[in-house]
């Protein structure tokens, strides 16, 4: 028979820099290897590594493979090579031990091997021994079983087997990530380094019409958009992973259940009064299933011992279930990643240091869950305005000056939330995966309405069940440091539109009954434009929405009451710019709605409006 050329074997791979076999020479060489030391190659195939180790790393080279033929194949290039089946431990390491006759191991390198071995934990378990015998470091590479080809064919039952790759038909072991560490874990071999390889579209991008794979569809890019923050590593072709052999990181434990909801309260510790009333609302809660992670932000150490001395002064039960982090540095949104972080519940939410909760607050959340868990669970929040104030008791209090106002709906309103925020954080519990899995997190460039862009993002993926029992009230503060008085106008502005862009810019899922709603709206501008303008409804004004926000404002009784102010504006050289609504542009548009919906004129005017 005639014998096969070297180009005719599948798995004869070559050299290069930037492929598997340059990663894992590259993350050898930032290791300090001892001099004349042996490198242990094993599923060495036809030795793609052995002239950059021999050559670059001054290493003696020991590759060690099934196949004869490749094992032959060093062998005629004078390396030392031998054919083994890999098998149990005792057999493996009478095998290797066998073979370096009392040779030092400097370095072992598995490319592309663990995935066809059929004992793969005796495997594990041998290399973690010649590792920690050697104190030799060990460089690991897998295909990703989920890299983005692979996860959106299979959303379409696709399951192309090919020669080679990353569906190879002769793999018996699939690994992502997380798999790759945990097996490795298990038998103390603990990651130290990375370099993985980065192929954007693998040999699984076929065929080109699936849909999701097919690079202009909106099916695949919202699925790209979803995957963007999940840290899946969606376009590494090959794990590269450099490894050390310690102590196993397994080691039995009692697997505890996740309380239900992890409550984040961010705080400076200006406001001791108020953060004792939240842990009193806390303490008085009927559902106990709960745990509290109070974030000190950028605390000074006087406020550190005031927060400290408020947790130590509640009961001994819900003391127990507070924990106090702190974080320096960033934003109002630093402190939310950091407690959504450390969250261990299965809903995670937001009650700030000056924010009430009734005793039904978290009972209302665990009912609303037992018939939609996944979702974003949300009760009613009611406004109350409150003013700082003295006592004979206390330096500092606070006092409300109004009673509830109901500002907030019932029900989440997708289409208007896309427009402003209608959802105090404390009337909202998030999905941990929302945040552990699906990677969301507060964006930390904007320091207002982090919430509100949280909020929409997280609700196009899991949807918000709503109940419309009221359960918590949150202060809105006429006076003193709030995020309103904090930030000018300007910075409002900025980071609306800064989050409508981002909105803009990405395919969002709608749940279902807004198409209709959406129809009807279309329908309903297309009739204001001919009855204010007498335009033809079908006209295509894509500034419709914005033209009628604009058309409300300036016949609202908000408007009218204010007409002094904006006179007295005039004579001060501060004219207030009305456009004409027909012709003036988005711009002048969204200038106009911004200044007025956020002029202090229109917030203190709101009750008008509802008139």
């Amino acid at each position: 028979m005639k014998n096969k050329s070297i180009d005719e074997y599948p798995y004869k791979f070559e050299y290069a820099f930037d492929n598997v076999y340059g990663h894992v020479v590259s993350l050898l060489g930032q290791f300090d290897f001892p001099q004349k030391g042996v490198h242990l190659d094993i599923g060495c195939g036809w030795g793609a590594i052995s002239d950059e180790l021999i050559s670059n790393h001054n290493l003696h080279y020991i590759g060690i493979d099934a196949d004869q033929d490749a094992v032959n194949h060093l062998q005629s290039e004078g390396k030392e090579a031998y054919t083994y089946q890999l098998s149990s431990y005792n057999a493996n390491l009478e095998f290797f031990n066998g073979i370096l006759n009392g040779r030092t191991i400097s370095s072992i390198s598995i490319i592309d091997t663990f995935e066809h071995v059929l004992y793969l934990e005796e495997l594990l378990q041998t290399i973690s021994t010649l590792s920690k015998d050697h104190h030799a470091p060990v460089v690991i590479s897998v295909p990703n079983f989920a890299h983005d080809d692979v996860v959106f064919k299979l959303l379409c039952n696709k399951f192309d087997e090919t020669n080679t790759g990353l569906l190879d038909e002769t793999h018996i072991n699939i690994f992502t990530e997380e798999k790759l560490i945990e097996s490795c874990g298990k038998f103390g071999l603990h990651q130290i380094n990375k370099k993985d390889v980065v192929i954007e579209k693998s040999d699984q991008h076929f065929p080109k019409e699936l849909l999701t794979l097919a690079e202009k569809s909106s099916l695949r890019q919202l699925l790209i958009n979803l995957r963007s923050n999940m840290k899946a590593n969606g376009k590494v072709n090959q794990l590269v992973r450099m490894f050390i052999a310690s102590h196993p990181s397994q080691v039995p434990v009692i697997q505890q259940e996740r309380p239900f909801l992890s409550i984040v309260t961010r705080t400076v510790g200006d406001r001791p009064e108020e953060l004792k009333e939240v842990l009193l609302c806390l303490t008085g809660q009927e559902c106990t299933d709960f745990e509290v992670l109070v974030v000190g932000h950028n605390l000074t150490l006087e406020n550190q011992l005031l927060v400290e001395g408020v947790i130590n002064d509640t009961p001994e039960w819900i003391r127990s279930k507070i924990r106090l982090l702190r974080v320096n540095g960033g934003n109002r949104s630093t402190p939310l990643n950091t407690g959504f972080e450390n969250a261990t519940g299965q809903y995670i939410t937001i009650l700030d240091d000056d924010d009430i909760v009734f005793s039904n607050w978290v009972e209302e959340f665990k009912n609303l869950s037992d018939k939609n868990y996944g979702k974003i669970l949300k009760s009613v929040s009611v406004r109350q305005e409150y003013e700082q104030t003295k006592t004979d008791f206390s330096k500092r209090s606070s006092r409300a000056v109004s009673g509830f106002l109901n500002d907030y709906p019932a029900e989440f309103d997708f289409i208007t939330m896309l427009h402003h925020n209608q959802c105090p954080g404390l009337c909202l519990a998030f999905p941990r995966s929302i945040f552990h899995d699906f990677g969301l997190r507060f964006d930390e460039r904007i320091n207002t309405i982090e919430d509100w862009d949280f909020i929409v993002r997280s609700a196009f993926i899991c949807g918000v069940a709503s109940s419309n029992v009221v359960t918590n009230i949150y202060r809105w503060w006429l006076k003193g440091a709030s995020s309103q008085s904090l930030h000018n106008e300007q910075e409002w502005e900025d980071n609306y539109r800064y989050v409508q862009n981002k909105f803009n810019s990405q395919y969002l899922i709608m749940p279902p009954g807004n198409a209709k709603r959406i129809a009807s709206m279309v329908g309903a501008l297309s009739e204001f434009q001919n009855k204010s303008y007498g335009l033809p409804s079908t006209l295509d004004d894509q500034l419709a929405p914005k033209r009628q926000i604009a058309h409300h404002i300036l016949v609202s009784n908000s408007w009218n009451i204010t007409k002094p102010l904006r006179a007295v504006k005039r004579i001060l050289g501060k004219k207030t710019c009305i456009p004409e609504l027909f012709s003036a542009s988005e711009a002048e548009l969204d200038e106009f709605i911004t200044n007025a919906q956020n002029s202090k004129s229109w917030k203190l005017t709101r009750v008008f409006r509802s008139h």
